[in-house]
């Protein structure tokens, strides 16, 4: 509905499965930059650290692509509730090491373990990608460390790079974090990059001319701090708030009753 008062071909923040934009503000550009930095310099472990809402998955997504780009061989796991066998049939999956269901634990392991081996004949490195690290099992976090200490004659060129979120990344263990090469903050925006979201996803969606006041962009900022995620649910919810207030700009006060309304809907 609010996308054809305000002349939309599409919903400019995305809902649900819609495909997310990526934008790449200043904390996006220097987290891209470390990711590329542990690659190419043949480090082990980088960890992607990030407030829920902050773009972890998005990001990696993004890098995934870039390395898929380069012909690099990559795995992306999500480790929440992870058991060890999934773990490593996934892995075994990913890097085209043709698992069998009838396969065990270990067998899988070989599997994929002579797949680096491949790559390493090939100077080829291999990027695995591990979201929700902090979500893993003690057993699964234990073959996480097992393959970090690996020897590069073993494993070749490889790199891992975990997703967690800061208050909960002591659950990946002591050891696990002394073996990281790169940590990697991923901040929210500063109020400059969340202006300019905004208005690069209404250009998207086919927008041709102001919706939001400079006020009311600022409000924005200041009342999701810049948490990409939540700079997209309260843009959006604003959007609608103003159609139905009939209104052809939006000003900070829709904003924050907006803001308000979210609110409240949440703690119901």
């Amino acid at each position: 509905m609010h996308t054809s008062h305000w002349g939309l071909e599409k919903s400019p923040f995305h809902a649900g499965s819609a495909e997310p934009l990526f934008y790449a503000g200043l904390p996006q550009q220097e987290a891209l930059a470390r990711l590329r930095f542990l690659i190419h310099n043949q480090r082990r472990l980088g960890l992607v650290q990030g407030e829920p809402g902050a773009g972890k998955s998005l990001l990696v997504e993004l890098f995934a692509e870039e390395c898929r780009g380069q012909n690099w061989a990559v795995a992306r796991l999500n480790l929440l509730g992870i058991s060890v066998r999934e773990f490593h049939w996934q892995l075994a999956l990913a890097l085209q090491a043709a698992p069998r269901v009838g396969d065990d634990s270990l067998e899988l392991l070989r599997r994929w373990e002579a797949r680096l081996k491949q790559h390493q004949l090939l100077a080829e490195p291999t990027i695995i990608l591990l979201d929700d690290a902090e979500q893993a099992g003690v057993d699964v976090l234990m073959q996480l460390t097992r393959l970090v200490q690996l020897p590069p004659s073993a494993v070749g060129n490889l790199t891992l790079i975990l997703t967690a979120q800061p208050q909960h990344v002591g659950r990946l263990g002591n050891r696990l974090l002394e073996l990281v090469d790169l940590p990697i903050e991923l901040e929210p925006w500063d109020c400059q990059d969340t202006t300019g979201y905004i208005q690069i996803a209404l250009i998207e969606s086919g927008c041709e001319r102001p919706l939001f006041e400079e006020s009311a962009l600022e409000t924005i900022h200041r009342l999701t701090r810049g948490v990409p995620r939540q700079v997209n649910r309260l843009a959006d919810f604003a959007l609608l708030a103003a159609v139905n207030a009939e209104l052809e700009l939006i000003d900070s006060h829709t904003v924050a009753e907006a803001h308000a309304e979210l609110t409240t809907r949440t703690r119901r």
